[in-house]
């Protein structure tokens, strides 16, 4: 199953994807919000409570007398009587949900993951990151602090060049722009007709101008937007991810931040995966349903944890959207192989220590780059 977490918050493919979708759906949903601040709801304003005092007893409040339909609590309410009003199913499923989010929340020391491989005058860390995180949330120790500090260079996925601070850009980025000016077909010709009825009603509540925008979307690039609005809707707001947080480290020392790839090479090989897994990769969009806010940190939790092995949420995660091979190939196997190539070249001739951070998606399992590295002969330590 390819969905959400390949190409939205976690555990993390590709930063280029994730940052124009990420745009994308802010956009949606600002579009959205824009409408929705039009409408003015006016509320009738409750008088000043007059206080009332006597030399024969204390002050006593007035409490205005308000009409039976502004009052909170209607005037037949039976307190000692053991009828009561039932919470509805949704109220429950939203209390259940805090309870949920409550027993997720910090109450650990953050201690992600790290490996190391080195030789005689090379010290490369390796460090697997969330590309989108919650705002606030904790995810450095000591050990990552202390390596941002010691490393001379930073090796990422792809630099950021700015183009994610502006949504606009990002989705003409992606859109097709410098696809020779084919728009493709409006996205209700791209489902399969079973799917028809879930888009449309995911499309309800956006506002005309951004149906527009998500017409004009590459499939996959859609399947993305889809998967971040209903995180939005959950009420997950997406903030700067591990990457980020790297880059402006190293920039603000005055460090070099490097690309392990050609961001825009990978885009344009992922663009052109057939259409038919593209729609595909659509349809299990819609398919998915709507997380809890709990459930969708479970796995970020697993990582700030550095559990990494088979029972954590972050491999279970992973291995729900690996996909079809035509899908993970260009997004993770062919990556992963020529990672792993570059990684052992700069071993073998930079001098130094360098960090590598790119998505933890890269760093899990069979045909990981820590699994590539050890299979061609290379000594990898996980130092946390």
């Amino acid at each position: 199953m390819m969905n959400r977490g390949l190409v939205a918050r976690k555990p993390g493919y590709g930063v280029g994807g994730r940052r124009g979708a990420a745009g994308m759906a802010a956009l949606l949903l600002v579009i959205g919000a824009q409408s929705a601040a039009a409408r003015h709801i006016p509320y009738p304003a409750i008088p000043d409570t007059p206080i009332v005092t006597s030399r024969h007893a204390p002050p006593r409040i007035v409490y205005p007398k308000l009409p039976a339909d502004e009052r909170v609590t209607p005037d037949d309410f039976v307190y000692d009587d053991d009828a009561e009003d039932l919470p509805s199913a949704a109220q429950q499923a939203a209390l259940i949900d805090r309870l949920k989010l409550a027993q997720l929340s910090q109450n650990y020391r953050p201690h992600p993951a790290i490996w190391r491989i080195a030789d005689h005058d090379t010290t490369l860390y390796l460090f697997g990151t969330i590309h989108v995180l919650p705002p606030g949330f904790e995810w450095r120790d000591a050990a990552v602090d202390r390596i941002a500090a010691e490393a001379q260079t930073l090796i990422v996925e792809a630099v950021d060049d700015g183009v994610a601070g502006n949504g606009l850009a990002a989705i003409d980025l992606l859109t097709g722009a410098q696809r020779k000016g084919l728009r493709p077909p409006p996205l209700a010709a791209r489902v399969s007709p079973s799917h028809r009825a879930a888009l449309a009603r995911f499309r309800a509540a956006l506002p005309p101008q951004a149906n527009s925008m998500m017409d004009a979307l590459p499939t996959w690039i859609a399947a993305v937007a889809v998967s971040f609005v209903r995180d939005y809707r959950s009420g997950e707001i997406p903030g700067p991810g591990a990457d980020d947080w790297f880059e402006e480290n190293f920039r603000a020392r005055g460090r070099p931040v490097e690309e392990i790839e050609d961001g825009a090479q990978v885009m344009a090989t992922v663009d052109a995966i057939p259409e038919a897994d593209q729609r595909r990769m659509l349809d299990r969009a819609l398919d998915a349903p709507q997380l809890s806010r709990a459930e969708m940190r479970a796995s970020i939790h697993a990582w700030a944890r550095g559990e990494v092995g088979p029972g954590s949420a972050l491999t279970v995660d992973l291995q729900s959207v690996t996909g079809s091979a035509a899908l993970s190939a260009p997004l993770l196997t062919d990556r992963n192989q020529a990672w792993t190539g570059e990684l052992i070249r700069r071993l073998r001739t930079g001098r130094g220590t360098i960090l590598f951070a790119a998505g933890a998606g890269h760093f899990i399992g069979p045909g990981s780059v820590i699994d590539l590295l050890e299979r061609r002969g290379i000594k990898v330590t996980r130092i946390q």
